[in-house]
């Protein structure tokens, strides 16, 4: 108990002796310290540090330098990398700043085990700063009269340490205060500039490892200027239908600098610009005249501007502005077709004429009515037949011959080219040959052959064909000199049309080629609902309706039956898509099936409902082989009997019906002569 108590007051006493401070006027000291205190190390060199023991600590328990352990993070450094150098100084030696981390302590290992921390430093590990690279320096006007200039640079690696960027430049004979960056490392603005004097400028990076400059830059403010835009930009109206005039203002005043100008236009909802030449605006103005203009139509402008010899940089575009152009006469005619019925009288048509409304472009202005004139080709000397429409169609009844028909549109300045239609009275001239369909990037192509005559041009005709709505005609033309292009209507998949493709001559027209396609196929919507129609022992004749074209969604390529027993495997049969009926063959009789049919297009197939059906017991005639002779055998037996009957009549009338006396003719009336015959009746009953 008595020995604990010594331990223990041992220990405390060490502790208090490791750990004693020495007050000297009131100053507080520690028993060592550590040199260098709080160093900056380069990533990845050597660092070694001195740990030092005070001479006054010395004296209290026996301490000295070889009783010193080095931590880092209270990790212990191994005790290769130590050096004993003298009673009171240890060091330790990284090669490698890479592992070392902070803190790093000195500690000693006094009497009894008792490891004490005598001092210990933090350790800063970073890299020196890099050359700053790509400098490069442009002047942003703010004003008329204000220029400050931005520079920026990269400022290169991350050196894990407090690095500071100074902007530095100077005149030839003058130096200016650095421009220090405020919360970046990679860019500074000086306030203000002059022009037409050359500026060095260069950027100086520092921090506790080093110091790196940039290669200097040597310009004239004036040539890294970008110029304010333009602005009240205004556009107005020209003398001409294809001019539109624009005025600005300029920001930079010209004795600073003469500049040139960029301006694009669009038309309005449209994204994509157009330019005017840029060597048209090359030289100081305040306007410009866009001409080559669409008539009546609205035009958004926008301009910037730069240092006319092209050195420096061009200003943000301008705000933009919009301008519409005045109206001129219709540019050309409308497109026209016809459709004609001529079911009802071979004698007389139903010419149902339509054309196409103008594109904006192509009215340059508001169309506000159709002239159409029909003449018969074959009556000369008759007038022209002229109505007045305001809208695309009109129809008309005529005696079958040939007409030519002519639609004019007209506006508020004047009438379109006319448009000229021949109808003939047949279908003569050659037709175009192997008109083909191929889907492409969303759209439906048509291709022809043409034909070996001169084709003026063609007429592309195409409908939705569809069993809940009318063929509803949409159409378009064509150059003589083509022979394919993309449907421009609105198509849709899994819809079929009906295409068909007329080529037009200066005097007649050939008769229609027609072609059904789909944009994109897909499977059916259902499968073929499948019965029969007569059922026998081994055989079962089936029928199906075809699907309707809207439940099609393709072209049908093939029908596929499938049949089986209730426990037997599926046996699969393909048919040819134009059949509606087939005949199951070698089936067992008496027996239940189930059969389907799956219809295919070339996107997959879709299967319709099961149907069952039993086959028969006896097949066509068994039963009449065997009931008509059981019939014959009953007839010449019951026919041999009555034969026998015939000829045994006496036998059997013998058997059958015996002879009974007749009283009448009875002696014993004869007999007692006194009775009378009634009585005498009555005994021979009894």
């Amino acid at each position: 108990m008595f020995s604990g108590w010594n331990w223990v007051a041992h220990c405390l006493y060490l502790f208090l002796n490791i750990c004693s401070l020495e007050v000297s006027g009131g100053l507080v000291q520690s028993c060592g310290h550590i040199i260098p205190e709080s160093p900056v190390l380069a990533l990845g060199s050597n660092f070694t540090a001195l740990c030092i023991l005070n001479e006054s600590c010395l004296d209290f328990g026996n301490i000295y330098a070889n009783q010193i352990i080095w931590k880092i993070k209270n990790k212990v450094v191994p005790k290769e990398q130590y050096r004993e150098i003298n009673r009171t100084v240890s060091s330790v030696t990284f090669n490698d700043t890479s592992s070392l981390a902070t803190p790093l302590t000195c500690n000693i290992l006094a009497d009894g085990q008792i490891e004490q921390n005598i001092y210990g430093i933090t350790v800063t590990i970073g890299l020196p700063p890099e050359k700053p690279k790509n400098l490069s320096c442009i002047v942003h006007q703010v004003s008329k009269l204000t220029y400050p200039m931005t520079c920026t640079w990269n400022p290169g690696r991350h050196t894990f340490l407090d690095t500071h960027f100074r902007l530095k430049y100077r005149w030839p004979q003058e130096n200016f205060p650095d421009c220090i960056p405020k919360d970046v490392n990679n860019s500074c603005t000086i306030a203000d500039v002059q022009f037409f004097v050359n500026l060095e400028v260069w950027v100086e990076a520092a921090n506790a490892l080093g110091k790196a400059e940039s290669d200097p830059l040597v310009i004239d403010p004036i040539e890294i200027v970008k110029p304010l835009s333009p602005h009240n930009l205004s556009v107005n109206s020209g003398i001409l239908p294809t001019v539109l005039k624009l005025s600005w203002e300029n920001r930079i005043s010209i004795a600073v600098m003469k500049l040139k100008f960029n301006i694009r236009y669009r038309i309005i909802g449209d994204t994509n610009w157009m330019q005017v030449p840029p060597e048209d605006t090359a030289s100081p103005r305040t306007s410009f005249s866009v001409q080559g203009l669409r008539p009546y139509t609205e035009y958004v402008f926008s301009i910037r501007c730069m240092k006319e010899d092209g050195v420096g940089y061009w200003s943000d575009w301008s705000e933009e502005k919009t301008g519409v152009t005045t109206e001129d006469k219709p540019s050309k005619g409308p497109a026209i077709w016809r459709i004609i019925d001529a079911s009802r009288s071979p004698a007389s048509w139903t010419v149902h004429l339509m054309w196409k409304a103008l594109e904006p472009f192509e009215a340059s202005g508001v169309i506000l009515q159709y002239e159409v004139t029909v003449r018969a080709k074959s009556s000369l000397s008759s007038p022209p037949e002229k109505y007045y429409v305001n809208t695309t169609n009109l129809t008309l009844k005529l005696p079958n011959g040939t007409y030519e028909v002519t639609v004019i549109a007209h506006n508020r300045v004047g009438a379109s080219p006319p448009s000229v239609l021949l109808i003939p009275a047949s279908n003569t001239k050659a037709p175009v040959k192997n008109v083909r369909t191929l889907p492409k990037d969303g759209k439906l192509w048509v291709g022809w052959t043409a034909p070996n005559s001169y084709v003026l041009k063609y007429v592309i005709e195409w409908c939705l064909v569809s069993n809940s709505s009318d063929c509803t005609i949409e159409w378009q033309n064509e150059p003589g000199n083509i022979q394919g292009t993309y449907l421009k209507g609105d198509i849709k998949p899994f819809k079929c049309y009906l295409i068909t493709v007329y080529p037009l001559y200066a005097d007649g027209q050939g008769s229609g080629q027609s072609v059904k396609a789909y944009l994109q196929q897909d499977r059916p919507s259902k499968g073929p609902t499948i019965q029969t129609k007569k059922v026998g022992k081994a055989e079962a004749v089936l029928t199906w309706n075809h699907l309707t074209v809207d439940e099609q969604n393709g072209f049908i390529r093939s029908y596929t039956i499938f049949y089986k027993t209730i426990d037997g495997n599926e046996t699969a049969v393909t048919v040819d898509p134009s059949k509606t009926e087939y005949t199951l063959s070698s089936l067992t009789s008496d027996t239940l099936y189930t059969v389907r049919m799956m219809a295919y297009t070339d996107e997959g197939g879709r299967s319709g409902p099961d149907f069952t059906f039993t086959t028969q017991k006896f097949g066509k005639g068994e039963i009449e082989a065997i009931v008509v002779p059981v019939c014959l055998a009953f007839l010449l037996i019951v026919l041999l009997g009555v034969l026998f009957c015939f000829n045994k009549r006496d036998l059997i009338k013998k058997h059958i019906w015996p002879i009974v006396p007749d009283p009448s003719k009875s002696n014993i009336a004869q007999w007692s002569p006194q009775v009378p015959a009634k009585i005498l009746w009555r005994y021979c009953q009894t």
